[in-house]
C-alpha cells in the first residue's frame, strides 16, 4: 500500500469584481443631497417651533402670559347677595303657590335639605339653595345654576 499524496496545491484563479465607473461618485452625490435635506428639515421645524413660542412684537411678556388663559365670567359682589332672601328651610314658602318648599335637596352639594338649614331662594325663579352653596356659586358664575336665568332679573 502505496499512498501518494499530492504535495501540489491547486491553484485558484482570483477574479476580481470591478464596479462600474462612476458608482463610488454617484452614492457620494445621493449621500450629500440626503444630508442636506435632512438639515434643512431640521432648521425649519426648529424655525416653525421657535416662531409658534415667541409671542408677536407688539405683545408683552405680561400679554402673552395672559392670552392663554381662560376668560370667565365675573359672579355677582357680596353687596349683592346680601339682598336675596334667606329663611330656614323647614319655613320657606314657595312663593308662586304659597306651599312650603318640599324639594329634596341643594343641587350644588347634592345634600338634602334638613329642616334647621338656612336655604336663599333666587328672586327670580325661586330655586331654593343652601346658603353657602350659593353664595360660593353666585360669587364666580352670575346666574342660577339651575335655570341659568339671572337672579338680578336681566338677562346675562
Amino acid at each position: 500500500m502505496n499512498v501518494t499524496t499530492d504535495s501540489e496545491t491547486p491553484s485558484y484563479t482570483t477574479t476580481t469584481i470591478k464596479s462600474p465607473p462612476g458608482r463610488h461618485d454617484y452614492l457620494f452625490v445621493v449621500g450629500f443631497f440626503l444630508t442636506t435635506i435632512f438639515l434643512f428639515t431640521i432648521t425649519y421645524v426648529y424655525y416653525i417651533c421657535k416662531r409658534s413660542r415667541s409671542p408677536p412684537p407688539s405683545e408683552t411678556n405680561e400679554d402673552a402670559h395672559n392670552r392663554h388663559l381662560i376668560r370667565l365670567s365675573r359672579g355677582l359682589d357680596e353687596d349683592v347677595l346680601v339682598t336675596f332672601p334667606t329663611s330656614v328651610y323647614s319655613e320657606t314658602k314657595v312663593p308662586h303657590t304659597g306651599t312650603v318648599a318640599n324639594g329634596s335637596g341643594c343641587s350644588i352639594c347634592l345634600g338634602d335639605y334638613m329642616p334647621a338649614d338656612v336655604v336663599r331662594m333666587l328672586p327670580e325663579c325661586g330655586h331654593l339653595f343652601h346658603v353657602g352653596c350659593i353664595d360660593t356659586w353666585l360669587k364666580a358664575h352670575p346666574t342660577c345654576p339651575m335655570c341659568r336665568t339671572s337672579p338680578l332679573g336681566v338677562s346675562t
